[in-house]
């Protein structure tokens, strides 16, 4: 490391601390109404303290020694945000929910170290660039979700098999049938189909089948 680059290095480190543990909270609160907003586990106090928290073990590592254990701290900051995402992300049936949220924990955490190095820009840019993902790639992933809609069927047809119609209905709405598994329960015969299409043509799927008197139950 050049003697310029050291003397960065510390012009950016040393001083300003009460500073930067305030631009934390407001960086960290910034990111966190955006959870808020959509109601998430970890909403606005949750990622300002992390980001503060991020600040703080910043600043208590080069406090303690940046020069020979720039790192050591920074390191256990990661280790230590990776168990708080793994807490707000849950199974449920076949879907996974709040990774989105353990991203956000983890990017205030990564925001929170950019300010306690002294890296206000760095930092400012960061949040712009997590708004931008959240905010702007949300219209686009809103977009994929209703032409790529993947689901789950389970129908119950009564008595007869009625496989041929379903398919037909299915290839009129243009949803692709990725697997199908047949079994019968009394006189029942049951249908888990795995298929994919656009969320419009899937509800029209569900308005069709609740209109046919063969279909004693059905859930998506």
């Amino acid at each position: 490391m050049t003697s310029g680059s050291i003397e960065h290095l510390y012009h950016n480190l040393y001083g300003d601390e009460i500073l930067k543990m305030f631009l934390s909270i407001l960086l960290g609160s910034i990111l966190g109404i955006e959870r808020e907003i959509r109601g998430k586990p970890a909403g606005f106090r949750t990622l300002a303290l992390i980001c503060f928290g991020a600040t703080v073990f910043t600043i208590c590592s080069y406090l303690l020694g940046v020069v020979d254990n720039r790192d050591r701290i920074a390191a256990n900051i990661i280790t230590g945000v990776g168990f708080l995402g793994a807490g707000v992300i849950f199974r449920n049936n076949g879907s996974v929910s709040g990774i989105t949220t353990a991203a956000s924990i983890w990017i205030a955490a990564a925001i929170g170290m950019l300010i306690g190095l002294g890296e206000f820009v760095m930092a400012v840019a960061a949040l712009a660039m997590a708004l931008f993902v959240l905010y702007i790639l949300d219209f686009i992933q809103i977009w994929i979700d209703d032409r790529f809609q993947h689901t789950e069927y389970k129908i119950v047809i009564k008595g007869v098999d009625k496989s041929p119609v379903l398919r037909h209905k299915m290839k009129d709405l243009k949803i692709s049938l990725n697997s199908m598994k047949v079994s019968r329960l009394n006189q029942d015969i049951v249908f888990i189909m795995a298929v994919s299409g656009k969320e419009s043509n899937l509800l029209k799927f569900n308005h069709w089948l609740l209109d046919q008197e063969f279909v004693h139950s059905f859930e998506w």
